[in-house]
């Protein structure tokens, strides 16, 4: 798609060196989008239902995975600072609330998620943050309480070292189109 406005924002900026001109262009910053083709069936109702339903889950959980994410960083790179483990383990036991329990209508957030978007919010936090669940709950409290939680979550059907990976990976690939457009205020 041409885009008018963006092609008269380009300008030329010449530089000379040793008697020879280089023209430098100012170019304005696109986004290539690919246009998918129909598929040859229409969707059913049932595929239609669990792609709204994604969407809906993607909204409402893409804000607390960036959020979750900032934190962690932060927490991470302060826990470096630290000089022992006893201080890093007394700053753990009081960010761990802030980080769990974010409070709407004194009612914790992350009980508020289905299990659907509680399974998608691992696999956001592994896609902002570049390292698994199991990985970021074994930096923070070792090995054994991060083994612990992945007992946990798998007997509600979750796993904590599942990564995300939109290129072999139909649903995450879903999701990263819903992100995509919901970023851009198309969706």
């Amino acid at each position: 798609v041409f885009d008018a406005k963006a092609a008269d924002t380009v300008t030329l900026h010449p530089r000379v060196s040793n008697n020879d001109t280089t023209y430098y262009a100012a170019l304005p910053q696109i986004t290539v989008q690919h246009h998918y083709r129909l598929r040859f069936a229409p969707l059913t109702r049932e595929e239609q239902s669990a792609n709204w339903r994604q969407i809906r889950d993607v909204k409402k959980v893409l804000p607390y995975a960036k959020k979750l994410t900032a934190i962690m960083i932060e927490t991470y790179e302060y826990l470096e600072t630290l000089p022992n483990d006893r201080a890093r383990n007394r700053h753990l036991d009081r960010i761990h609330p802030t980080c769990t329990y974010h409070c709407v209508n004194s009612k914790p957030i992350m009980k508020k998620f289905t299990l659907r978007q509680g399974l998608l919010l691992i696999k956001l936090m592994d896609r902002q943050s570049c390292s698994t669940g199991y990985d970021l709950i074994k930096a923070f409290y070792g090995g054994f309480k991060a083994s612990m939680y992945n007992i946990f979550a798998g007997f509600y059907g979750g796993d904590l070292k599942s990564k995300y990976d939109p290129r072999f990976n139909r649903e995450d690939a879903l999701t990263e189109r819903i992100i995509y457009l919901v970023e851009h205020n198309q969706l």
